[in-house]
């Protein structure tokens, strides 16, 4: 038997695109880099505990001061 699907009500839309809203501007600031970071570590090198946020980000700033090309300020 095939379920039929119902429309989305306007509410489910608007949280998604809420949603999909955060998603875009934690990307954007950066945000997202800090647990990109501890999910591939945790895949990658499960024998090692992650940085943690504030020394990622102490990390972050001073490659990014070392290596300026990529920056737009």
């Amino acid at each position: 038997m095939h379920r039929e699907e119902r429309p989305a009500t306007a509410g489910a839309l608007l949280a998604r695109a809420w949603g999909g809203f955060v998603w875009w501007a934690k990307g954007v600031t950066g945000e997202s880099k800090y647990q990109a970071y501890v999910d591939h570590e945790r895949r990658v090198h499960p024998d090692r505990e992650p940085m943690t946020e504030r020394a990622f980000w102490r990390d972050e700033y001073r490659r990014q001061d070392a290596n300026p090309e990529g920056r737009c300020c």
